[in-house]
């Protein structure tokens, strides 16, 4: 998910902005990267690599690049055990649907 080292130049401090401006995905400012979300994901115990935690936290820090052109955004089966188990009440279901539509857009199409 992470290639190198994150470079301060590359960060996006709008980004999560952006995201949180979209309905249903206002609430990803929240995260606080407890990895309660990660922990009760069905898709994290087959693909250990889709860790919707890494993905809150890209999204925080302004990776836009990385986040948009992550293949894990479009593993997410829309069980919504994440958004039931937060403790902040982040729908992250929703801001993954927003990020497929951001990455979509920006012409990161799913692996």
């Amino acid at each position: 998910m992470l290639d190198g080292p994150i470079r301060a130049s590359e960060l996006d401090p709008n980004f999560k902005f952006e995201v949180a401006a979209h309905e249903g995905a206002q609430d990803i400012t929240a995260c606080f990267s407890c990895g309660t979300c990660t922990a009760g994901c069905p898709i994290h115990e087959v693909y250990p690599e889709h860790d919707p935690r890494k993905i809150a936290r890209m999204v925080n820090l302004g990776m836009r690049k990385r986040a948009l052109s992550s293949p894990y955004i479009w593993y997410c089966s829309d069980c919504y055990l994440c958004e039931k188990r937060c403790p902040q009440n982040v729908k992250f279901s929703s801001a993954l649907d927003v990020l497929k539509n951001m990455a979509a857009k920006e012409g990161y199409s799913p692996p």
